[in-house]
């Protein structure tokens, strides 16, 4: 009998352990972080961003290994400063909000490459595509109630189906897409 509640207390000890050793929670701030994008159309630049995304993030820059985080966009909140443009990329032949509502970008590999710069291997999925994508970021601000960060990646956009029929050729729209963007965001 003492042996199983020896061994219940190391289990519980070994428990509250690994749940310490978790990455800390982060709420993101959604009036001082965003989602801008910037492609190019007929040679010159289109930009736009994403006002609503919503994610969980579990980050300490000490604890790389069990850091992770998982960011939903809301497609259907694209804006330009073009309206024209905005309501274009809504329709099906680019991202098909009825049917495809949302991109994901998950992650839970970060290396460290500078004092304050790191970068996260992850996925992003647009329209049921999936592809493997890597973020450079600078952590602006860490502490135990606040962090910012701010980065930016280029995805290929027909590698994602974004762009169908006429507009799957890259002479008129080209493929490449630098995504940049502003998390801001305080303890859970």
């Amino acid at each position: 009998m003492k042996i199983i509640s020896t061994l219940c207390a190391m289990l519980l000890s070994l428990l509250s352990t690994i749940a310490f050793a978790a990455a800390p929670a982060w709420k993101i701030e959604p009036a001082a972080s965003n989602i801008k994008f910037t492609a190019t159309q007929n040679g010159s630049p289109v930009s736009g961003e994403f006002k609503s995304f919503t994610g969980d993030i579990n980050f300490d820059p000490s604890d790389l290994a069990t850091s992770h985080v998982s960011i939903d966009v809301d497609l259907g909140s694209v804006s330009t400063s073009y309206g024209e443009v905005a309501d274009t990329l809504k329709t099906p032949d680019w991202f098909n909000v009825k049917v495809f509502p949302k991109a994901v970008f998950k992650a839970d590999h970060f290396t460290k490459t500078g004092d304050k710069t790191y970068t996260a291997d992850g996925t992003l999925t647009i329209r049921d595509k999936s592809q493997s994508v890597t973020l450079t970021f600078t952590l602006q601000d860490y502490s135990k109630t606040k962090a910012l960060a701010n980065g930016s990646t280029t995805i290929k956009r027909t590698a994602f189906g974004v762009g169908q029929g006429d507009w799957a050729k890259t002479d008129a729209v080209k493929d490449e897409v630098k995504i940049d963007f502003t998390v801001s965001a305080i303890a859970k």
